[in-house]
């Protein structure tokens, strides 16, 4: 059976196995990032809002003012 198979074919299936490869790593990047980045604690107080964040160089803390 391999020997049916030409360099034509080879070359397909290789690159359609890197390429699911690549968009599988791509897709396990972005839920990576998401988690990474994702509020440890939501702010939502009556007049104020805001979110603090846990990441590798400390604690990010942002909070703001609401908009009437």
């Amino acid at each position: 059976m391999a020997d049916n198979l030409d360099g034509k074919s080879n070359n397909l299936l290789l690159g359609l196995l890197l390429g699911a490869a690549v968009v599988a790593l791509g897709v396990l990047a972005y839920f990576y990032y998401e988690r990474r980045h994702e509020p440890v604690v939501k702010i939502d107080v009556p007049g104020f809002s805001g979110e603090i964040r846990k990441d590798n160089g400390g604690v990010d803390i942002e909070v703001g003012k609401d908009k009437p």
